[in-house]
């Protein structure tokens, strides 16, 4: 379903027509499910009891996946402005088009947007992440500050909620396609 945003209008050459170079899947499938553990984590860290160990590790959890998802969204970047991504299928309309270009265009604005905000919130609520195991600090961008923490905070739960319909909106155009206009739409991301 990645199709819509073209840096560069030719995929691989040494591929089938239309579809997406393996790393370029990797890329996608890889920030998917980091995008999933860092909504499942917070979502699981408001059941647990404020204080707690397991709080404490959700958070965690969710903190790393969204930096994992940053870290892995510079090169999917490259690699879909160096390499391009397959072209439009034969048969959508310029509406499905568009639309589509503007739903993939939203998604890569929030996986960029949305680490780089949880991480300046972490950094004005004074908070240091830390390798794990190597008790290296990743660098403070900001200072602590209680009001620009809350404000930075309050956009990245903004973001994050409005995030939820555009990946269910991108998951369900892949399944309409793929169900309904029987289409190779999401096969050339598998």
């Amino acid at each position: 379903m990645d199709n819509a945003i073209k840096f560069r209008s030719r995929g691989s050459q040494r591929l089938p027509a239309g579809r997406y170079a393996p790393p370029a899947i990797f890329f996608h499938w890889a920030v998917a499910l980091l995008i999933a553990i860092a909504y499942a984590a917070v979502i699981t860290k408001g059941y647990l009891p404020k204080g707690s160990v397991e709080r404490a590790s959700s958070m965690t959890i969710h903190e790393w996946a969204g930096v994992a998802v940053l870290v892995l969204a510079v090169p999917r970047l490259l690699w879909r402005w160096i390499k391009g991504a397959p072209g439009a299928l034969p048969g959508q309309g310029w509406l499905v088009r568009a639309l589509s270009a503007a739903v993939h265009l939203l998604l890569y604005v929030f996986l960029f947007a949305q680490p780089v905000l949880g991480y300046l919130a972490l950094n004005a609520g004074g908070h240091v992440l830390t390798i794990p195991g190597l008790d290296i600090a990743l660098p403070q961008f900001i200072g602590k500050d209680v009001e620009v923490r809350r404000s930075i905070k309050e956009i990245h739960e903004t973001l994050g909620n409005a995030f939820y319909w555009v990946i269910g909106l991108h998951a369900l155009a892949a399944l309409w396609h793929h169900y309904f206009r029987r289409d190779e739409t999401l096969r050339r991301m598998l």
